[in-house]
């Protein structure tokens, strides 16, 4: 009994080792996304040289203010978590607060969107704004497709070897 409670420690204390590096790589992913973003979006918008001098000031601004609102929605789903973990009953006042915030929240992130990409109109021309408020779809759908299609080569390789292993010696 003892080897296995030493066991169940041991494993518990590598996970959290491994979460702990996950998070430390997390800012070096975060800036390598924000560079494929910036080349995708000067790309697909087709933006001039001066267009972007004045388009990515702004554009830099506002994924900070996004952010800042994904901080605060983290924040209350933490919350969140905390007294539902205390098995602790909530009321149908407190849900209906929490229900509240995060309805907020989302009302704040499509109007800070919406301000933003129709306050581009001294920058972009129609078009260009009309497919700037579509990117984030647009690119999100992308970049699931190339995770879904490397991860996806990741399963092969590992079923591939999977079998190789089962095959072994062939009783020799």
């Amino acid at each position: 009994m003892k080897h296995i409670l030493l066991l169940f420690m041991l494993s518990g204390l590598m996970a959290q080792g491994y979460e702990k590096d996950r998070w430390e790589e997390a800012p070096v992913r975060s800036e390598k996304m924000e560079s494929m973003m910036i080349w995708r979006l000067t790309d697909h918008l087709e933006l001039s040289s001066d267009q972007a001098e004045k388009f990515f000031p702004r554009f830099r601004e506002h994924r900070e203010d996004m952010r800042q609102l994904g901080k605060d929605e983290r924040e209350d789903y933490e919350q969140i978590r905390e007294k539902i973990s205390g098995d602790k009953e909530l009321s149908r006042s407190e849900v209906r607060k929490v229900i509240d915030r995060v309805a907020d929240i989302r009302k704040k992130r499509v109007e800070l969107e919406t301000k933003f990409v129709l306050g581009m109109d001294d920058i972009l021309t129609p078009n260009q704004m009309v497919k700037l408020g579509v990117f984030k779809e647009r690119m999100m759908r992308e970049m699931k497709g190339e995770v879904r299609d490397k991860m996806g080569k990741k399963e092969k390789r590992k079923r591939h070897k999977k079998k190789d292993r089962k095959r072994g010696r062939r009783g020799f």
